[in-house]
């Protein structure tokens, strides 16, 4: 009898052991984000403590690998658009006006918020006073 309780509480603490290893797993999975989130958000980063050029180049970190992926879900478009935004306005921020108006009209265009509609007017109103100055 003695040999049937040390199977049983072994058992146990396999079955204890594999539970909680199964659930580490499934909280590692959901709880890390992917390369392109940590991209945008090193991007936003980088863009607060104005480093622009940095910036730029996770944003369109971003783009290109949302465009290039097969997968185009609600969530992909969403962050796309934002990193459009994102670009449009760092080159804004760098009077980079004529970059900025072309990403903010693609931000608009995947996903047309309020938001990305008042960015891409705040940009427009931009390029029609450098063109009045020239």
């Amino acid at each position: 009898m003695d040999n049937n309780l040390k199977f049983a509480h072994n058992l146990k603490s396999s079955m204890i052991i594999k539970y909680v290893f199964h659930i580490f797993i499934i909280i590692l999975f959901l709880g890390c984000k992917n390369d392109i989130e940590l991209s945008m958000e090193r991007g936003i980063q980088f863009y607060e403590w104005d480093m622009l050029e940095k910036a730029i180049l996770e944003f369109k970190y971003v783009i290109h690998t949302l465009e290039n992926e097969n997968k185009q879900n609600y969530n992909n478009i969403e962050l796309l658009s934002r990193a459009h935004h994102n670009l449009a306005v760092s080159y804004a921020k760098k009077s980079w006006y004529t970059d900025a108006l072309e990403e903010a009209i693609i931000a608009f265009k995947l996903l047309p918020t309020d938001e990305n509609r008042q960015v891409l007017e705040l940009i427009r109103t931009k390029v029609s006073k450098n063109k009045e100055k020239l």
